[in-house]
């Protein structure tokens, strides 16, 4: 009898494991954080009957109670160049812990040591076309005492295709 094939997350979590990434997933979206909760129908509510919700289907009206507390991430293509992630909107929460970046690309922000972890996960959840849950230990952004528990869910294009993600971060004191 042939096994059982990997969830995303199994996938990740040995991943991430291997690679020493201080970070874990967890499809079953059963968040600490109350706030990540909220998000995650918010995010089913803008998807409607859609395979993914596009960035469009976010008004402020919906995200209201979320708007410091979330980022937007544009995915960019450009031909013969590696694919980047670029904040469109950096909640002021988020930024009171990484500063403004707004505008900038993760690669800007995050060190080359580190990237790889942000961009497994970012995978994951387009892979998954679903939300993700994160646990994290920080490693960059002089952010070592923080735990994160974080939402990661895709935003697709008129098609369906991913192409943008939906992010937030619930932070707690490191426990040692």
């Amino acid at each position: 009898m042939p096994a059982k094939p990997l969830s995303v997350c199994e996938r990740f979590n040995l991943q991430a494991k291997r690679a020493d990434w201080p970070s874990r997933c967890d499809d079953t979206l059963a968040f600490d954080n109350a706030r990540l909760k909220d998000l995650v129908g918010v995010w089913q509510a803008a998807r409607g009957a859609r395979d993914l919700p596009m960035r469009v289907d976010f008004s402020a009206r919906a995200l209201i109670r979320h708007l410091r507390d979330i980022a937007f991430q544009e995915l960019i293509q450009e031909p013969g160049a590696p694919r980047r992630f670029r904040f469109g909107f950096f909640g002021s929460a988020l930024a009171h812990y990484a500063g403004d970046c707004t505008g900038k690309s993760l690669d800007e922000i995050i060190p080359a040591q580190h990237i790889a972890s942000w961009y497994g996960s970012y995978d994951a959840a387009f892979e998954q076309r679903a939300p993700l849950r994160f646990v994290s230990q920080f490693r960059s952004l002089n952010l070592d005492y923080l735990t994160a528990e974080s939402f990661i869910a895709p935003l697709g294009d008129a098609g369906g295709v991913p192409c943008g993600l939906l992010t937030s971060v619930a932070y707690t004191p490191r426990v040692s």
